[in-house]
């Protein structure tokens, strides 16, 4: 064990450089702070071995300063050895190095701008660097015991204002990064003033030593860590804990405890699943048969005549078919939710009634209400080919009727088993086994093109409060204000449910996750800029309170860039295009790129191959310009004796990238009137010679 203190200084080479003398420099608050280097190469572990042994003291090249596409840092000088050279040669050049003087290292201030670290996908890489010496005359380097009783690593800490604390806005505390059985969170550290502490569950960044000779010819530890800026998503999106963080020891004990972690009592995994296989679906049919109904639906008058009668009750009903097509498949994933959360509400379902006193409040209104939500005549009668034809399938009763019927023995693995589309030329008064043997659409369009559907129920039902975050009303999206009434539905279903551990639901979507974060920290730390630090820890393992984790000073503090931040340089890329893009030149390319397609998907392009773009756009113009699309009930690709067939096509890139260029000039230009981009959206150069068919005039 060492007797005498250690110490975390700046990295050995700048040492004496930050001051006008050395006196000045070993007083300075830089002499103990961590540098961070900045490399813009790929190459740049090569850069820094290069350095440390030709000229370790012209890391200051590299320290990181403040930088833009627009005002780039100037890199520093390449001394990798791209050509052998003799040792003596290599020893004199070191020599000539050392004697040239070299000028103090600026010092930095948290009032300098800020200090931005942008991401590998930029072109970009950053190392934290110090070194870890004895406290004694000279500063001695501190060797490391390899056996691991000492550990060397480095900590990301996040500066943020304390919470509802207007007096103090301006004053940041430090944040560890900490993991455990409770997840990933930002805790605060013990203290303002005592935050140089090891903070336990905190994550560790690797950290690894540069060796290297000093102008002294004395042996030396670059003690080096990478930032990883590429995790900002991450870090910006957990969650932030304001309460202080346990003591080490206190961390310890609890490391050795048998005491189970306490988990969060929730409903918000269930709601979720809910949101996304039910709410949501049926808010998309809602707003489809809206816009239906307002837009494409519309018959305008022309010259004193309308559309025919029964053009317009065809697109009802070819539209009414595929919204029912949907609707079944949401019914189905309703009733799983139901009785795989709800097995009591279930059973009362199943059984008509039966047990309905034994049920909560909540889950009798859930029961109530499934019991009101009808189909009504109007959307019965527009689910027939005509207005005086038959009944294709007979409609329910409500939905909850709906429920039990989506669940009965072999309706499930029909529906799911199908490759059909549900549409007109796949029904006859006879139908298809393939389909379930009733209607129930959550949501479409009357003969008289009104849309209608058992969404109308939802008015009878509270608002959803604040438990659920709907979606903004912006624009004029038709039939947005009634899509937003299924949230009510998501309300009385999450109600009913019982708060649980939920370890056997599904976990909660990352998006989910990251919008909590996002949204407790931005109420929590309204001031906060996103400003990080880092800081080198040195542990002796088994020497415990007596010698506590020794934790450097921060580094000058940094904020993350994002990927697409406005300020990050462009890392190069060069695509080719095909030169000669003739007919003749385009044959020469090879097609040797495979699309494996199953004979679902077969059959599905085969339908596709007969549209063309302007059968494409008359589809949802109104009349006289609609034309229905006649792509048939689908189905896979099947041989001549009915053997199914999928297919393994052969496709030349070159030819697709050409296509993939000119379709994003089409969607920039069309989208131009939205975001008003095309003036910054290219800038080209001409290449005189550049010629597609070389000796062509």
């Amino acid at each position: 064990m060492s007797g005498h203190p250690l110490s975390w200084q700046a990295p050995q080479p700048l040492w004496s450089r930050f001051g006008a003398d050395t006196a000045t420099a070993a007083f300075s608050p830089e002499q103990a702070r961590p540098a961070i280097l900045r490399f813009g190469s790929d190459e740049f572990m090569e850069q820094i071995f290069a350095i440390l042994e030709r000229d370790p003291t012209r890391i200051d090249a590299l320290l990181a300063r403040e930088e833009s596409w627009r005002k780039p840092m100037a890199d520093a000088p390449d001394l990798i050895e791209r050509t052998s050279l003799p040792q003596l040669m290599k020893a004199s050049a070191r020599v000539a190095a050392a004697a040239v003087p070299k000028a103090p290292v600026p010092a930095t201030s948290v009032s300098e701008g800020p200090l931005k670290l942008y991401q590998p996908a930029h072109q970009r890489y950053y190392l934290a660097t110090a070194s870890l010496v004895c406290g004694v005359q000279g500063l001695p380097e501190h060797a490391v015991i390899p056996s691991g009783s000492e550990e060397v690593f480095a900590v990301l800490r996040r500066l943020m204002p304390a919470p509802n604390d207007p007096a103090n806005s301006e004053t940041l505390h430090e944040f560890a990064y900490v993991k455990d059985a409770q997840g990933a969170r930002w805790q605060r550290c013990h203290a303002a003033d005592d935050a140089a502490r090891a903070i336990p569950g905190e994550e560790r960044l690797p950290v690894f030593a540069l060796s290297f000779n000093d102008d002294g010819n004395r042996r030396r530890a670059l003690w080096t860590g990478m930032i990883p800026v590429g995790r900002r998503e991450e870090y910006l999106g957990s969650k932030v804990d304001h309460t202080a963080a346990i003591s080490l020891a206190t961390g310890q004990r609890q490391q050795l405890s048998a005491t189970a972690p306490v988990i969060e009592l929730s409903k918000q995994a269930r709601m979720a699943q809910f949101q996304m296989g039910v709410a949501e679906p049926w808010k998309t049919l809602i707003r489809s048969a809206y816009k239906f109904s307002s837009g494409a639906g519309s018959s305008p008058t022309i010259a004193g005549e309308s559309e025919p009668a029964g053009d317009g009750r065809t697109r009802v009903y070819d539209f009414n078919l595929q919204q029912q097509g949907a609707s079944w498949l949401i019914l189905l994933d309703c009733a799983d939710l139901i009785a795989t959360w709800l097995p009591d509400v279930w059973d009362v379902i199943e059984n008509a009634g039966s047990g309905y006193g034994a049920l909560s409040d909540s889950r009798k209104k859930l029961y109530d209400w499934l019991g009101t939500a009808v189909m009504g005549d109007p959307l019965r009668l527009a689910l027939r080919p005509t207005d005086a034809a038959a009944d294709i399938r007979p409609p329910l009763a409500n939905l909850r009727a709906a429920l039990i019927d989506i669940r009965k023995q072999g309706v499930r693995e029909k529906i799911e088993a199908t490759t059909a589309m549900y549409a007109a030329g796949a029904n006859s008064t006879l139908g298809l086994p393939d389909w379930p043997p009733f209607h129930f659409c959550l949501a479409g369009v009357s003969a008289a093109m009104v849309a209608v559907g058992p969404f109308s129920a939802l008015d009878t039902l509270t608002d959803a409060g604040a438990e659920i975050a709907s979606d903004p009303i912006t624009g004029n999206v038709p039939g947005q204000d009634v899509a937003l009434k299924v949230d009510r539905f998501t309300a009385l279903f999450t109600r009913a449910l019982d708060a649980t551990p939920e370890t056997d639901a599904p976990p909660i979507p990352f998006a989910l996750q990251v919008k909590n974060a996002l949204g407790s920290n931005l109420g929590a730390s309204i001031n906060d800029g996103g400003w990080f630090v880092v800081r080198f820890v040195h542990q002796r393992r088994d020497c415990g309170p007596l010698h506590p984790p020794l934790v450097s000073a921060p580094t000058r503090r940094f904020k993350l860039a994002s990927f697409f931040d406005a300020d990050a340089p462009a890392r190069p890329i060069r695509i080719s295009l095909p030169a000669d893009t003739s007919a003749a030149g385009l044959r020469k390319y090879n097609r040797n790129t495979a699309f494996v397609m199953s004979d679902m998907l077969c059959g599905q392009v085969q339908r596709a191959k007969g549209l063309g773009f302007v059968d494409l756009v008359r589809s949802v113009l109104p009349w006289p310009l609609h034309k229905a699309l006649d792509v048939g009930s689908g189905g896979p690709c099947k041989s001549g004796n009915g053997v199914d067939i999928g297919m393994i096509c052969s496709i030349s890139i070159p030819i697709i990238t050409i296509c993939a260029l000119i379709l994003l000039i089409i969607i920039v230009s069309l989208l131009d009137f939205i975001f008003r981009w095309l003036p910054y959206f290219v800038l080209c150069f001409p290449v005189p010679g550049l010629k597609g068919k070389q000796g062509s005039s």
